[in-house]
């Protein structure tokens, strides 16, 4: 799966201009910052950082010319549409996203008692998905460039992804923009029973078909159904926790 990097000039002030709206979002998060309790989460915050990480998602992949691979390319060809081995693995990387996303990862998140704004919510997770898979394809991308066998570029970019995911949600995204949702008990859960298999099957479905807009929509489609179970509050609700949080089943 070759990824053109060639950009055009439209391409580039769009970079320009999405780079420039994600630093006039942070310095304004910083200010807001100042203005709260330390420590606590707020959802106005964390809209804006989290349209600050998507403009720089959309960047990067820009820049690496996966975004323009994915507006470019067919959802599928018709010589894939006709192939059941194609439809059978289509479906196989559909049902482990479903299973992971929609049936295990809500059996280990709370939602503190936020409301459901179904709207706004997945709004909200089908951005994140779809701007994060487009990071995602820029470091396959970025790997690719080496020369190594497809198969080795897969390896690559699992190794590279998962270790990017864990450090970034334990770290940043879990902290500042996600509200306190996981059971501990459930954080490694998460990471066996859904990150690891999505990561496994979509990223061998890329390597064998390249369908880089199918692999776009399961991550919009797997983050869509985790913001709605751990009901992402909107920019103006009046909710507060301590950030980063997380609560023992056998706790209560």
């Amino acid at each position: 799966m070759l990824i053109d990097a060639t950009r055009s000039a439209f391409q580039l002030w769009l970079e320009i201009g999405l780079a420039l709206t994600a630093a006039v979002l942070l310095l304004d998060s910083g200010q807001l910052r100042r203005q709260r309790t330390p420590g606590q989460y707020k959802p106005e915050l964390a809209w804006r950082r989290a349209w600050a990480y998507f403009c720089m998602c959309l960047v990067i992949g820009s820049l690496s010319g996966a975004l323009a691979t994915v507006l470019g390319s067919p959802l599928a060809t018709v010589e894939q549409l006709v192939d059941p081995r194609w439809w059978l693995m289509t479906l196989a990387c559909a049902a482990v996203v479903f299973v992971g996303y929609a049936v295990i990862w809500p059996m280990g998140t709370f939602t503190d008692g936020r409301p459901l704004h179904g709207r706004v919510t997945l709004l909200y997770g089908s951005l994140w998905g779809a701007c994060q898979a487009l990071l995602f394809l820029s470091i396959w991308a970025l790997i690719e460039r080496s020369g190594l066998g497809v198969w080795w570029v897969a390896a690559a970019t699992f190794l590279a992804i998962a270790t990017y995911n864990g450090l970034w949600h334990r770290l940043v995204w879990d902290k500042y923009v996600s509200p306190p949702h996981n059971y501990t008990e459930w954080n490694a859960r998460k990471v066996l029973l859904c990150h690891t298999p999505n990561l496994l099957v979509c990223l061998a479905y890329l390597a064998v078909y390249g369908n880089v807009g199918i692999f776009v929509l399961l991550q919009a489609y797997a983050l869509a159904v985790s913001a709605w179970a751990m009901h992402f509050p909107k920019w103006s609700d009046d909710y507060t926790a301590p950030a980063g949080q997380e609560r023992s089943i056998t706790a209560g």
